[in-house]
């Protein structure tokens, strides 16, 4: 499918159908008005009738148009014209999408350059986006040697801009959004896979993939079981030490032209492609949703995708930490006591509690590269989904600065973070009176005392940690990975970058 943006003609526009918006009590938008006096005055014909008011959630498909060239024109309602916002816009695009779905339709113009948000350029990347995800499907495994990849009926989208002179910004924005929808279908079609295609390994080789493609500016490490142990990265190993999976590690370097501020950014993404819990294993019940505790990583994969389709003009490393968490005659165990890269002894008292043990190493390991902001992506703990839900993930930080940069990136994408302590009060619910620390709290805290782990290996950069352990997915009979934090993540990039949006 593909889009385009164009300044049109609406009424000598040759195509299946013509997406326009209607407000609360009738009100026309701008697109709506021309065509309504192209064709005198139909459109306000039917709308008299009252099969449509202009509430969010309306629609109404009109046919034989008269004196113009659309085969038809969908009416949507959008609600009270100035008290739209970014969450109901795209619920209305993505059901919009679904109603286009079913008819025979390949080509669309969404005329909803007039829409009160922002400006155009997040409209038009809102559009996209929302657009794209309502016609993301799973690819089904049914046959590894036969892609299942349905066939979407919507072959073009035109995405009409009212205004000659925002021309150039909309486009800007296009590349933008197709970018970033790249890196969130990779991430997602990633976290989608069975653990028993997409292991540490198969995590490794999609990584390496990345360097042919971006050649010019990817380079990747894999760091295999044998260099972890010279490198002393005892408590990664003691995780997937258990499993016939191997743990490795995808250390991916890229390196835009003309790099701004000479300033490494690095994210560590949590990869489990299967956690069992281990010796301390989970209940059976929802196991099966343990494939989704590698979103961390699929995500850090997306997030270079769109650098890297973007040329962005920046030092990024990202660290795809890929490890099993399995029972086996080599599994670690509770009391067990692991002398972590960075010189800390680690108590374990519950082996479930193991990916901030793969990320205690991933982050001391970075360490190599003077980076001065690091973000780690994880779906680390259940506590994270009790304190904040489905809706936010939980965001911790060493730096006031990069908390508000997040922050700031998070309301212009709607991906919803909110802040959480780190205090010394929970840091002591980490003591033990054999090791440095236990690998966890008292029972309590439980998504800030994991935090206050992870802070004790950044103290030689600016460090945040995103919990998403509770918007990594959907929590549903049918699971599937949201994308999450991924625009989020891209667009802290963008701004990094100093990127105008008008």
């Amino acid at each position: 499918m593909d889009f385009f943006i164009k300044n049109c003609i609406l009424d000598q526009e040759k195509t299946d159908c013509i997406v326009v918006s209607i407000f609360d009590l009738c009100e026309l938008s701008d697109s709506a008005v021309y065509l309504d006096k192209c064709s005198n005055g139909y459109i306000t014909s039917l709308i008299k009738l009252g099969d449509i008011q202009g509430k969010i959630g309306e629609t109404l498909m009109l046919y034989k148009i008269p004196e113009i060239s659309s085969k038809r024109i969908l009416l949507v309602g959008c609600g009270k014209k100035n008290e739209i916002n970014k969450s109901n816009f795209k619920e209305i695009l993505k059901n919009t999408t679904k109603i286009l779905k079913k008819l025979s339709i390949k080509n669309v113009i969404y005329a909803f350059s007039e829409v009160n948000i922002n400006n155009i350029y997040w409209i038009v990347r809102l559009m996209v986006l929302s657009i794209k995800e309502s016609l993301y499907e799973i690819i089904k495994i049914n046959n590894l040697n036969t892609k299942n990849i349905k066939n979407v009926k919507i072959d073009s989208i035109i995405l009409n801009i009212s205004k000659k002179n925002d021309l150039f910004i909309a486009k800007t924005s296009l590349k933008h959004a197709l970018a970033i929808d790249y890196g969130i279908t990779s991430s997602k079609n990633l976290s989608n896979l069975p653990p028993n295609v997409c292991n540490p390994l198969y995590l490794s080789y999609q990584a390496q993939k990345l360097a042919k493609k971006y050649k010019d500016n990817i380079v990747v490490e894999v760091i295999d079981m044998k260099k972890m142990k010279e490198l002393g990265m005892n408590a990664y190993i003691a995780v997937g030490d258990g499993a016939k999976n191997k743990p490795f590690m995808s250390v991916i370097k890229y390196s835009g032209n003309n790099v701004l501020h000479n300033k490494t950014i690095a994210f560590v993404g949590k990869g489990l492609t299967f956690d069992s819990g281990g010796i301390s294993i989970k209940p059976a019940c929802r196991m099966h949703e343990m494939k989704y505790d590698m979103c961390g990583a699929a995500a850090v994969y997306g997030i270079l995708i769109m650098a890297a389709e973007l040329q962005l003009p920046l030092t990024i490393i990202g660290i795809l930490s890929g490890c099993e968490n399995m029972l086996g005659s080599n599994s670690f165990r509770p009391g067990d006591v692991l002398t972590t890269m960075s010189g800390q002894t680690v108590e374990i008292l519950n082996t479930d509690a193991e990916g901030r043990l793969v990320l205690c190493d991933s982050l001391t390991y970075l360490e190599r590269f003077s980076p001065n902001i690091v973000i780690d992506i994880a779906t680390l703990t259940g506590a994270c989904v009790t304190a904040l839900g489905e809706s936010f993930s939980g965001l911790f930080t060493n730096n006031k600065d990069l908390a508000n940069q997040l922050h700031h990136a998070s309301q212009e994408t709607d991906d919803k973070i909110w802040s959480l302590p780190l205090l010394s009060e929970h840091t002591k619910e980490l003591s033990s009176n054999i090791a440095d620390l236990s690998n966890i709290g008292k029972s309590k805290a439980g998504a800030i005392t994991a935090a206050c782990f992870l802070s004790n290996f950044t103290k030689k950069y600016n460090w945040a940690h995103l919990d998403i352990a509770g918007t990594a997915w959907k929590h549903e009979k049918n699971a599937e990975a949201t994308g999450r934090p991924v625009e989020l993540l891209c667009q802290f990039l963008l701004n990094q970058s100093n990127y105008i949006y008008s």
